[in-house]
């Protein structure tokens, strides 16, 4: 009986591994979640850029430096010297690049679950996106329907392997954000002097993980152009390095740039704006469907290159659902000024994609919770 109570007052560790902004969202939001049911949280961002996201949670979670840490060996010493209860990977393909670390757990094995996307899994087919093998579960970071929708047998591109698919469970989106005020979203309109009849369209093209998107960078700014010609009163956030974009593009009176945003003013200065032009990187998706803002993803052109097939096949899910809008990296500039042009300006667009992002919005925290808790009941029976 002892034994059994001291179990239950133990404080369990969470060891939180991640690489680009976007996993460290992700993680982030599971971590809060985790900590305010008495957690103790560990976290290990791989990128410099990364840690920098986290000053505000230094108070709550113990931020660890981790440089090169692809390497089985620094895996090896920071588990040993943590000694976490479980290990959560954002997300398995980062970490299975190391094969003995892909093939071979870590001892002590604590209970380790990944965080991923639906498209890592076939190894056979594509195996240029290695996954660890030995996690306990893969918690895919999609709701449901729209993972479904992805399915080669539903007409999409994703063949799950058998030996798999017990271990992998939709649970929706981490992070889940919640829509922010009125009043919170005129504040950050007036920070960046949007006035009454000026759309906002916030921008974001990676630089960090997805690898930097410039091409998507240049589609944006030639069509916002076209529509300013028009008379249309336009301003344009982006968020991200400038160091390889054509700097004359950068001159434009109605863009505002910025370095990086922490992640909590990222989301809020995201859900306050008008329109969402992204790359395919899912984390900017699943806020921008939490903030039920229209969204346009600009994904790399179809051609014979694998790596480029992989992104149209990981946003068309939520295409066929209604929560964004696709466009190819070939796609002409008029079309994509006219695509802009509707979801600002045509209610009935914004309002067709806003209904279906309130109805895919799907809050995953408390659900990976609630998984994690029952793998931890099942190792102490």
């Amino acid at each position: 009986m002892k034994k059994s109570t001291m179990r239950c007052s133990k404080k369990i560790k969470y060891l939180f591994v991640t690489r680009g902004p976007g996993e460290t969202s992700q993680a982030r939001a599971l971590a809060k979640f985790i900590f305010g049911k008495g957690g103790e949280i560990y976290f290990a961002p791989h990128q410099k850029i990364t840690q920098s996201f986290l000053e505000k949670d230094k108070k709550d979670f113990k931020i660890l430096s981790v440089e090169r840490s692809k390497k089985l060996i620094r895996w090896d010493i920071l588990i040993r010297k943590i000694k976490p209860d479980v290990l959560l990977l954002f997300n398995s393909k980062m970490w299975g690049w190391n094969r003995n670390f892909r093939e071979t757990p870590p001892l002590p094995k604590p209970i380790t679950v990944c965080i991923d996307s639906n498209w890592l899994f076939n190894e056979r087919k594509y195996p240029w996106y290695p996954f660890v093998k030995w996690a306990d579960k893969y918690l895919i970071n999609i709701p449901k329907e729209i993972f479904t929708l992805g399915l080669r047998e539903n007409g999409g591109n994703f063949i799950i392997p058998k030996n798999m698919q017990e271990r992998i469970i939709p649970i929706g989106f981490i992070p889940s954000y919640k829509k922010p005020s009125l009043e919170k979203k005129l504040k950050i309109r007036k920070k960046y002097k949007i006035k009454k009849d000026e759309k906002f369209i916030f921008s974001y093209f990676s630089g960090f993980g997805a690898g930097h998107r410039t091409w998507a960078f240049d589609n944006l700014i030639r069509a916002v152009k076209i529509l300013i010609k028009k008379g249309l009163k336009i301003k344009v956030i982006y968020i991200g390095p400038t160091k390889d974009l054509d700097q004359e593009k950068l001159k434009e009176h109605w863009l505002v740039l910025k370095p990086y945003l922490d992640i909590d003013e990222y989301y809020l200065t995201l859900a306050s704006s008008d329109l969402i032009f992204q790359h395919q990187g899912l984390a900017t998706l699943s806020q921008a469907i939490s903030a039920q803002v229209p969204v346009i993803a600009n994904v790399s052109r179809l051609s014979r290159e694998r790596l480029q097939r992989i992104h149209f096949w990981e946003v068309g899910p939520f295409v066929k659902a209604g929560t964004c809008l696709m466009l190819h990296k070939s796609t002409p500039i008029n079309e994509i000024a006219k695509k802009i042009e509707g979801l600002l300006y045509n209610l009935n667009e914004r309002k067709r994609m806003q209904k279906f992002q309130k109805k895919y919005y799907i809050p995953g925290e408390e659900r990976a919770y609630k998984i994690i808790k029952d793998l931890l009941t099942q190792t102490t029976n």
